[in-house]
């Protein structure tokens, strides 16, 4: 297939020029069986946005979905025409979860590489007690130990459900162009039936 060829050659080209190593494969059957399979096996998996579809997608994007099933870090890429820069100022998302710790480590050698980065803590007041220390000292320290530039930001009272928004917002008014966070979803039974 001439084009797949054409395509190989331009997927090389681009990984020496920036010097990292990347496969691409084509595979044939069911997306949401199939490319959980190969993305276990990667370290990264990079997608696109798109939008849930049906009620069987409980809401939830293919994309999204991937990040429930493969046990993988996951890059949500948004359109091209949004993205100038990518890993020079990281936001992570960190409410001293296991998926932010989790999603921290994952994203370890961007942030390593990262001209700066900001640990944004929202409604954190709690974690006090619970963290033995000041919220976000800690990650701090840690993050410091790998070489990386690193401040927080606190932001209490923010409502739950507008959790996201704030974090993206904050993000955006900082400059960043990368937001690192940690994935939890729906119980275990449902994640179960996708990730058989």
């Amino acid at each position: 297939m001439p084009w797949r060829q054409g395509c190989d050659q331009r997927w090389k080209t681009l990984t020496r020029e920036h010097g990292f190593v990347a496969e691409l494969r084509c595979v044939d059957g069911v997306a949401a069986a199939v490319i959980p399979q190969h993305a276990r096996y990667a370290d990264l998996c990079i997608l696109g946005q798109d939008r849930p579809e049906g009620p069987a997608s409980v809401n939830y994007t293919f994309a999204e979905h991937l990040l429930f099933v493969t046990g993988r870090p996951v890059l949500f890429v948004p359109p091209l025409e949004s993205l100038k820069t990518l890993g020079r100022h990281i936001v992570v998302a960190s409410n001293s979860s296991r998926p932010a710790a989790r999603s921290l480590n994952d994203a370890m050698p961007l942030i390593e590489r990262a001209e700066r980065t900001t640990v944004l803590m929202i409604n954190s007041s709690g974690l006090h007690r619970v963290q033995g220390g000041v919220p976000g000292e800690h990650i701090i320290e840690h993050l410091k130990r790998h070489g990386a530039a690193a401040d927080v930001i606190r932001i209490d009272d923010v409502p739950p459900d507008s959790i996201a928004d704030r974090l993206q917002a904050e993000a955006r008014a900082l400059g960043a162009d990368l937001i690192v966070a940690g994935a939890f979803g729906h119980p275990r039974l449902w994640e179960n039936c996708w990730a058989a």
